[in-house]
């Protein structure tokens, strides 16, 4: 499924020259809507985007989300489509509605944090909201703890809170030690 994924995504993007064109990624994505119907929504809407068509996009993406509310696909897709237009408000709106139809408390924080962070509002509220999720036992699914840690520190940065970004960041590395992304966000912190 991965796989059959990246090729669409190449496809959408490549001439055909390079072995791409949006023909081919249109029969691929069928592929995946006969697999995984949510993914397949997903990447034709992400194919309608790059056809300059938003409308269609957009309708792609709630799509994904009926298909599978309790996946992460839809939810990201759809609000980092309103997030690329600079609709910050209503990519607030969909991780409050992820909150409420079954995308979890942690998924909807964990997207209000990346919203916050795209926006420079509302980002107190954010670590706060993942703050809580994070104090609560442990959930399945995404975003894992390490994740939702990672982005909490993230938040704090923001906020000029470097200690506990730091503290954040070292439980996400505790939890997933092999993310050199992350250590070496941890070393900036720490300097």
């Amino acid at each position: 499924m991965a796989a059959l994924s990246d090729l669409a995504r190449y496809d959408m993007r490549a001439p055909g020259v390079l072995g791409g064109g949006r023909k081919k990624a249109r029969a691929l994505i069928e592929r995946v809507q006969a697999l995984a119907l949510a993914r397949g929504r997903v990447l034709a809407g992400e194919l309608a985007d790059i056809e300059k068509d938003p409308a269609r996009a957009e309708a792609e993406f709630r799509a994904a989300i009926a298909a599978d509310p309790r996946s992460d696909e839809g939810w990201s897709a759809l609000s980092a489509f309103f997030v690329a237009r600079r609709r910050f408000g209503d990519a607030r709106l969909v991780w409050e509605e992820a909150a409420e139809t079954g995308g979890g408390a942690a998924l909807a924080a964990y997207g209000l944090g990346g919203v916050a962070l795209a926006s420079d509002e509302e980002v107190a509220e954010a670590a706060q909201r993942l703050r809580r999720v994070l104090e609560r036992p442990a959930w399945s699914g995404a975003p894992g703890p390490a994740e939702c840690h990672e982005r909490l520190g993230a938040l704090y940065a923001k906020l000029g809170r470097r200690p506990e970004a730091a503290a954040e960041l070292e439980a996400a590395l505790r939890l997933e030690p092999g993310r050199s992304d992350w250590r070496l966000r941890l070393a900036r912190l720490e300097r």
